[in-house]
């Protein structure tokens, strides 16, 4: 699914730009490191509220964090 891809993409980029580890960058958005690992690798769906958690500590909107466009 491209939309998982994108948000994969975007978190590992947006990670590293602010130089955090995942371990530094879950604790920030407020999900386990297990998860952020697993969205990062496309092998999980996140929910809403992850998708909120993560729109609100990056300065987007949720479908900014899922535009095909803007992250592949």
């Amino acid at each position: 699914m491209p939309e998982k891809e994108a948000l994969a993409n975007y978190l590992k980029k947006y990670r590293k730009t602010i130089q955090q580890t995942q371990f530094e960058f879950a604790a920030n958005i407020g999900i386990s490191v297990e998860e952020l690992s697993l969205l990062e690798r496309q092998k999980a769906n996140p929910n809403l509220a992850t998708l909120q958690k993560i729109a609100a500590y990056t300065g987007n909107t949720v479908s900014e964090l899922l535009d095909i466009d803007m992250h592949i």
